[in-house]
């Protein structure tokens, strides 16, 4: 009788989200009836948990045309127009994000301003400036932590929530979705496109369904014929060779790749076959976590010339890298690796990485990994319009006793630097080979302004 009672229990917390339901089945062990409740656990933990994972509710937030809509908020004159942000229209930049009026006229991400300027002459080009993006984001962040602790933030303009149990406060999904749109609209005169499921994957093909501000739910046990005949490019981790080989073999829709065997998607994409399997089958029981670590911090920027002097582009490098240094400590993180990439006048460009034999959050080690792979791959008597750096394999920084005595000098200089600028701006304190720079760029309080930075940051 007990252990039928623990059984319905156990059964009605699962279907209200409660994840942990083992911790409970411990309570009830103290209670007398350990092995009744073993066994039962042992029997229904597969069934309990299918039955949590049709139960999530898990909401994709993504903003329109993030750093356009944000413009256009802050400055009513824009709200009509086509907005461009990425550099100014005589610059030799990119397109970071347009507005839908500039995408109705064939501006798309990634392409050169010049060319977008044709394809859109009445858009109005704007440098960007990530600070007031990174604000906007931390804002959004704060109205979807009213909802739920379940807050995981991808980028600055994509978000998930897990809402799994906090339905019963507003009634039906729709009304949570409907309020996470009113909020953001009215606190901040951005949209928002959003996309609701039982798992982060769909959740996020559904969010791009309805665009630009909509919403779109994706009730339990309709995901697979929801996604089932979209192209198989919607699916995340297909690009445009993997789209190719599918289509080889007569697969063109998401639909068609649950027809085929998960052995034979192995043999075309190795362990990447098994993963676009399961996620054409709706199989995602990644949950949302409250923090991400990003995979790779980059910092980027284009000469307003192309040059081949090497006091500029060094100082460039040293002050790229001293930018991810400080990123890296300000998240107390260190990174394992480091990346450079070169692009050359002629359209060449060239990249390569090196693993660090210790990981890192000092900008002296990153820039002098980057200065050996630029020693190595800078053969070219071309000059250079583009330099990127880069550091990946990112962790969590544990503090731990420092064995070496020049270890601990180092951590806390990086320390007294950090709060130096923390307090005066970030060039109250910068490297003696960047000054270069100031004979080709302004220096303001929190950086040198250079020709045309990387806004994804």
């Amino acid at each position: 009788m007990q252990s039928r009672k623990f059984l319905d229990y156990t059964l009605s917390l699962a279907k209200q989200g409660i994840r942990k339901y083992k911790v409970f089945g411990a309570t009830f062990f103290q209670k007398g009836c350990k092995e009744d409740c073993k066994k039962i656990l042992d029997i229904y933990s597969e069934h309990l948990y299918t039955i949590y994972m049709k139960e999530r509710n898990i909401i994709h937030i993504d903003a329109d045309a993030f750093f356009a809509s944000v413009e256009k908020s802050l400055n009513p004159v824009l709200r009509d127009k086509p907005v461009i942000v990425g550099g100014d229209e005589n610059q030799r930049a990119c397109v970071h994000t347009a507005s839908y009026e500039a995408r109705m006229c064939g501006v798309k991400t990634g392409m050169p301003i010049q060319m977008a300027k044709k394809l859109c002459p009445e858009a109005v080009c704007l440098k960007g400036d990530f600070r007031r993006y990174r604000a906007v984001s931390e804002t959004i962040k704060k109205i979807l932590y009213r909802i739920t602790p379940y807050v995981e933030v991808s980028s600055l303009d994509d978000v998930y929530i897990d809402v799994t149990g906090f339905k019963r406060f507003f009634d039906s999904i729709y009304k949570v979705t409907n309020y996470i749109k009113s909020e953001i609209y009215e606190e901040l005169k951005i949209t928002v496109s959003i996309g609701a499921a039982t798992s982060k994957l769909v959740a996020r093909i559904a969010s791009a369904r309805n665009k630009p501000d909509g919403i779109t739910i994706v009730p339990s046990g309709m995901e697979k014929e929801f996604i089932a005949k979209l192209p198989v490019s919607e699916l995340p981790g297909i690009g445009r060779v993997s789209e190719r080989l599918l289509k080889g073999i007569g697969i063109k829709t998401i639909g068609d790749i649950t027809k085929v065997s998960r052995d034979l998607l192995i043999q075309l994409f190795g362990i990447n076959g098994k993963k676009i399997w399961e996620y054409a089958n709706c199989i995602d029981n990644s949950p949302v976590k409250a923090k991400v670590i990003s995979k790779q911090i980059s910092r980027e920027t284009s000469f307003e010339e192309d040059t081949d002097n090497e006091e500029i582009i060094i100082g460039t490098i040293a002050y790229l890298s001293e930018r991810i240094a400080y990123k890296l400590r300000e998240n107390c993180w260190v990174c394992g690796s480091v990346r450079l990439k070169l692009l050359f006048s002629d359209n060449v460009n060239t990249a390569h990485s090196r693993v660090l034999s210790e990981v890192t959050d000092d900008s002296g080690i990153i820039f002098k990994e980057i200065m050996r792979i630029y020693k190595k791959i800078h053969f070219r008597r071309i000059c250079l319009r583009l330099v990127s750096v880069a550091v990946g394999k990112i962790e969590r920084k544990y503090r731990q006793a420092i064995l070496f005595q020049n270890e601990s000098k180092k951590e806390r200089l990086n320390e007294k630097i950090d709060t130096v600028r923390y307090k005066f701006g970030f060039t109250s304190v910068y490297p003696a080979n960047t000054m270069p720079l100031k004979t080709k760029y302004r220096m303001e309080k929190h950086g040198y302004i250079l020709h045309a930075p990387s806004l994804s940051q």
